[in-house]
């Protein structure tokens, strides 16, 4: 704007524009929130067998508030259950649109390695409870997990494995190395503490583990002591066979 019309704009100008620009093309999203249902009926309509649950908040005046939605697809269902590995990744995101909230998502892996989406939802915020809601939904449509020997891989998500033990006690729970290597690094940043974490997770006998631990205990105390919280069946490939 400067160069080409010799003009100049304060940010909160721009930002103003870009965000009524936005709302001309894609339209408002308060209004889009009123289409919710018959967005929810229309896939039920279109995807016979698949699950589409919303629930709202009733207020004493004015329409009900948007709360959680949770959509699973038949051809997703079945998709999972037929061809891929009985893994079960979970993990939680923010959305950054407008009114926020978060995505819980829960995914396989298929026979060429690529992430299969079974199942996901939109809730106000990640909390015990709608990791519940939403477990309940998927244990649902996936069938019994001790019959199908499903098991869970996630990161340490707010309020995911306490509700997980509460819907499927007993269940084969394990935490994806990345993100613990990657809360490790936060707290340690010497790179031959980092490199150990790896070392452990890879070892492929227990004595391999304990001797790789010990290393790391001689090095720095601190940091075996944050690695030893987590039990080494959740997260060493030792102890997953």
């Amino acid at each position: 704007m400067k160069e080409d019309y010799n003009l100049h704009l304060e940010d909160s100008m721009i930002y103003r524009s870009l965000k009524q620009a936005k709302q001309n093309v894609e339209g408002s999203e308060i209004d889009q929130y009123a289409k919710l249902w018959d967005y929810c009926h229309e896939l039920l309509s279109q995807n016979p067998g698949s699950t589409v649950k919303m629930s709202t908040i009733p207020q004493q005046e004015g329409p009900p508030i948007f709360h959680r939605l949770y959509i699973c697809f038949d051809a997703c269902k079945r998709g999972f259950k037929e061809g891929c590995r009985p893994m079960i990744g979970l993990d939680g995101c923010f959305l950054k649109g407008y009114f926020g909230g978060q995505l819980l998502t829960a995914v396989g892996g298929d026979a060429n390695n690529h992430i299969f989406v079974i199942a996901y939802a939109v809730v106000d915020v990640e909390n015990k409870d709608n990791w519940k809601w939403f477990l309940e939904l998927l244990h649902e449509d996936l069938g019994d997990y001790t019959r199908h020997g499903w098991q869970f891989v996630s990161d340490m998500q707010k309020g995911l494995i306490p509700a997980l033990q509460e819907v499927m006690p007993g269940v084969e729970h394990r935490f994806c190395v990345w993100h613990l290597w990657k809360n490790f690094c936060k707290m340690f940043k010497d790179k031959q503490l980092k490199d150990v974490v790896w070392v452990c997770a890879k070892s492929t006998t227990p004595q391999q583990f304990n001797t790789e631990m010990d290393k790391l205990k001689a090095m720095n105390k601190s940091a075996w002591d944050y690695l030893s919280k987590f039990p080494p069946n959740t997260w060493s490939r030792d102890y997953l066979f």
